[in-house]
């Protein structure tokens, strides 16, 4: 798709300048005034350069890595949104996630290109929004184009709104309801709608995609529209928007930040939903329930992809590789790397040689063994520098461990398998490293894999994947008393993997846990952990010390295990059980810029 978009987009250009004196396409055409909206009409009366026009707002969606230095593809100044887990932490010190979350600064008036998500600089989501609504109201005129396609257009156009909308909801909560494509003479000073409305607004919008888009793309379609939005990806993100909603965040007795209750972001229902409705959880039940049976229906396009002689690959092939069948939305920003230091795709040294997103023990510390058995965590208690065993305690274990951490001992594609220890090839320098790729004992492997061979390798960002729908039915099951029904949707993400099922007589509690880890498993290092952290207004694991393992290489084959502290972030408890942690965290700030245009109310805290 990324092929044929820079295609068309460049027979655009080259052609419409040809015939046009002065003609500008894009951002640029987008700003003129109606008096000389020329341009639109040559654009809508042409069915190529109509098609071209939407193609080119995909461009706009989401992609959650950096890749160069400018306002979107800086991702908080080369960071990591996960690393503000409590699986993944930063050893780059300059980067957004350092320099101002872990060190308390980040407010409303902060650098918003090194915050989590920018509301009004960076992201392209307002231009997105606005070429997506300028394509609805003007695709009817376009000639050469039946009317079945056109609707199935104006449903990926609706798709690319309800993205934007999806990503700022989850951060900033009720936002201004753009319903039309503004001119130059329109108020833009749209006050923020509910929370609630919001949630309701953007699954509407998937209702309507839903309602023109194709299930799923034809075999033969694959590799030439990959990334093109369908039916269940439309039902896809109405479902992650649903469970978001439905979440104690917003659905609860009392708001999330009960000290700032009577602000008017709170008041207004912006930042709450008023009260506590487990109808929600049936709503988001309903919409699994749908998605199940159309899949089946359909003759079960979408599944989980699956490699019976290596479950590892399996995993990777599902994360990496386009086209592959579990993909329900992904975004491109280009379309292939072109070596592990490329100046364009930055991510791979700021995670694989700076650390931006450095894996922690308590991650590690997640992933079973092979069989299922959960690993006993209370090992590392046990061990000290100077007490040399030869037992592996990262041999065995759940395959989605080696490809999303680089452990000691693992293979990974080079001639010699992975040295954490210290002084070993991909470990820390020494002892007191406190920063860098590996300076908690482990490195991150998801995206960067080897390193070394890198040429040619696909980029893409897996903003939804199938196993999220298989989770999230699982945890709204849960949620309606039906924990019984759970079983099979979180038995069926492992078995993709070779896991044994869950126990048995799960509580709602116990199963609710499961299901929050079996994600953290499942999505590392693709903002999914983020986030649930938030939904489920999970303090404690923000508040949490982590760590990391200093590991030494002893004779025959032997190594020793220092458990040791990651250097403090500002809302973890301090040494005496001071607690700086505040609600505030759970959403972002409006920039101040914003703010001071008198049209919006703040998020408590801020």
């Amino acid at each position: 798709m990324k092929k044929i978009l820079n295609g068309l987009i460049l027979i655009l250009l080259i052609t419409l300048a040809s015939c046009v004196d002065d003609l500008k396409v894009g951002d640029a055409f987008l700003e003129k005034a109606p008096s000389v909206d020329v341009d639109k009409d040559v654009v809508f009366n042409d069915a190529n350069y109509a098609r071209a026009f939407l193609w080119n707002a995909y461009t706009s969606l989401y992609y959650g890595r950096p890749l160069k230095w400018g306002e979107k593809q800086n991702r908080m100044n080369m960071g990591a949104v996960d690393a503000l887990t409590d699986c993944f932490t930063s050893g780059l010190s300059w980067d957004g996630v350092s320099s101002l979350y872990y060190s308390g600064q980040f407010n409303a008036t902060s650098d918003y290109s090194a915050a989590v998500y920018s509301y009004s600089n960076g992201e392209e989501q307002w231009t997105g929004i606005r070429k997506a609504w300028l394509f609805i109201e003007n695709i009817g005129q376009t000639p050469n184009i039946d009317d079945k396609e056109k609707e199935r257009l104006k449903g990926e156009a609706k798709m690319i709104i309800a993205c934007h909308y999806a990503d700022m909801f989850r951060n900033y909560g009720g936002l201004p309801l753009v319903t039309k494509a503004f001119d130059p003479n329109d108020d833009f000073k749209l006050p923020r709608a509910t929370a609630r409305g919001t949630m309701e607004f953007i699954a509407d919008l998937c209702d309507q995609a839903y309602a023109v888009l194709p299930w799923a793309l034809q075999s033969n379609e694959q590799e030439q529209w990959a990334g093109r939005f369908t039916a269940a990806a439309a039902l896809g993100l109405k479902i992650r928007v649903l469970l978001f909603g439905a979440s104690p965040l917003f659905n609860d007795n009392e708001p999330y930040y009960p000290e700032e209750a009577s602000t008017p972001s709170v008041a207004e229902q912006h930042a709450w939903f008023g009260g506590k409705d487990m109808s929600l959880w049936d709503d988001v039940v309903d919409a699994c329930d749908l998605f199940m049976t159309r899949n089946q229906q359909e003759g079960k396009p979408w599944d989980l992809v699956r490699n019976a002689s290596n479950p590892r690959q399996a995993y990777q092939d599902a994360y990496y590789r386009r086209a592959n069948g579990e993909l329900l939305i992904d975004t491109r920003a280009r379309a292939t790397v072109s070596w592990y230091w490329d100046g364009d795709c930055y991510y791979l040294q700021s995670y694989g040689s700076y650390g931006a997103m450095t894996p922690t023990l308590e991650y590690v510390n997640l992933f079973p063994y092979a069989d299922g058995t959960p690993f006993d965590a209370s090992f590392w208690d046990r061990q000290s520098k100077d007490n040399y065993i030869a037992e592996d305690p990262f041999a065995n274990r759940d395959p989605r461990l080696y490809e999303n951490c680089l452990v000691n001992n693992a293979e990974f594609g080079l001639d010699h398998v992975a040295e954490m220890w210290i002084g070993g090839r991909e470990g820390p320098a020494n002892d007191l490293a406190s920063d860098g790729a590996a300076f908690t004992g482990f490195a991150i492997y998801k995206y960067i894999l080897d390193k070394e061979h890198m040429a040619g390798k696909q980029d893409q960002w897996p903003y939804l994947r199938l196993p999220e729908i298989y989770l999230s039915y699982a945890e709204a099951l849960n949620e309606v008393g039906r924990t019984s029904d759970a079983y099979q949707y979180v038995n069926y993400v492992r078995s993709r993997v070779n896991l044994s099922g869950l126990n048995p007589g799960l509580t709602q509690e116990e199963m609710r846990q499961e299901i929050l880890d079996e994600r953290a498993r499942e999505f590392g290092a693709e903002e999914v952990r983020y986030y649930d952290m938030i939904r489920w207004k999970q303090a404690k694991d923000f508040r949490k010390i982590l760590h990391g393992l200093r590991i030494r290489r002893g004779d025959n084959n032997t190594y020793s295990y220092e458990k040791f502290s990651v250097k403090k972030r500002f809302i973890q408890d301090g040494e005496n059980g001071t607690v700086f942690f505040t609600p505030k965290w759970y959403l972002s700030p409006f920039p101040f810029v914003e703010m001071n245009k008198g049209y919006l109310t703040q998020n408590p805290g801020w």
